[in-house]
């Protein structure tokens, strides 16, 4: 029977997952600003919104493959900063490995 971790550290990793992709998003968002483009609350909320969802998959890979906290909240900052970015690559992977790796392109 495998060993379980704490409860309560589980919940400060989904915490440190969660505030490292609103961090990655927040400063992906702060090097746009600080390119030149004009700043706006709704854009902000969206790209939080694809960060945390692109952190949630951080979070289910996290715990299927038992990486540390660490990792886990390190990978998520990077998927918060890459934002769609992060997601268009993992779709990529996904659906080459579901076509069997053919390149029809």
């Amino acid at each position: 029977m495998p060993m379980k971790e704490p409860q309560n550290y589980l919940s400060l990793s989904y915490i440190l997952v969660l505030v490292m992709t609103l961090l990655g998003a927040i400063a992906s968002y702060a090097y746009r600003i600080l390119n030149g483009e004009e700043f706006r609350w709704s854009i902000l909320l969206l790209q939080a919104t694809v960060a945390i969802f692109a952190g949630a998959l951080v979070l289910l890979a996290a715990s299927y493959y038992h990486w540390a906290a660490e990792l886990a909240g390190g990978i998520a900052g990077l998927a918060g900063w890459s934002g769609a970015e992060f997601i268009k690559i993992l779709e990529k992977r996904f659906l080459k490995r579901i076509d069997g790796g053919r390149d029809d392109n």
